[in-house]
């Protein structure tokens, strides 16, 4: 077990970009592109079964199948997920070599911990590129939990190899998950745009 400084950040939000609720979500344009209604895909599967794949219970394809299927729209699954994962990995290069800055200083590790499927996962490590930054990407379905749920962290820790808790220097953009880590022992902070992950990483490891 290290107690060597970790930097564990999360992806949509801090390293990926056009998360729902963004300046320039994915689904911008889904309506234009490929005719489907995002609002309806929200509150008929990101909303419900979508929670299960996060927990890594369900594969993405099933769930989608099981939506798409009464819609008629069974044969639009493959170009729904292939445009999803492509217009959803907007990835803040800047952030990835902040990280990238910090490794090298400090001889740390850095992760990944996110709420993510497996599918997703892939896309994002292979086709994204962020498999070259990372050491691992730790996400909710491969633990079975997800954040902000403690065992989230607990799980994660684990997998790290972490011993200490408080070596771990955890970046989100959302507080519950940040209040979540400090209860589970972590260090935590609210990302509030590269700025602040640069003032952070300067004191960190």
């Amino acid at each position: 077990m290290s107690s060597s400084p970790v930097l564990v950040l999360d992806i949509d939000g801090v390293v990926s970009l056009a998360q729902p609720g963004s300046a320039h979500p994915w689904y911008a344009t889904l309506k234009a592109d490929l005719d489907l209604d995002y609002e309806a895909i929200e509150r008929g599967f990101f909303g419900g079964e979508f929670m299960e794949v996060l927990r890594g219970r369900l594969d993405l394809y099933v769930a989608l199948q099981d939506y798409f299927t009464p819609l008629g729209l069974a044969d639009r699954l493959e170009a729904f997920v292939a445009y999803w994962f492509d217009k959803d990995s907007v990835i803040d290069r800047g952030v990835l070599a902040q990280a990238d800055a910090w490794r090298q200083r400090t001889g740390g590790r850095c992760f990944a911990g996110a709420n993510q499927e497996h599918h997703r996962v892939a896309y994002l490590r292979d086709q994204a590129g962020l498999g070259a930054h990372f050491d691992e990407i730790i996400y909710s379905a491969a633990l079975g939990v997800c954040k902000p749920e403690r065992v989230f962290f607990t799980n994660a820790q684990a997998r790290m190899g972490v011993a200490v808790a408080q070596s771990i220097l955890f970046v989100d953009d959302k507080a519950e998950n940040v209040d979540a880590a400090r209860a589970a022992g972590w260090r935590a902070m609210l990302y509030r745009g590269p700025e602040s992950l640069e003032k952070a990483l300067a004191g960190w490891g």
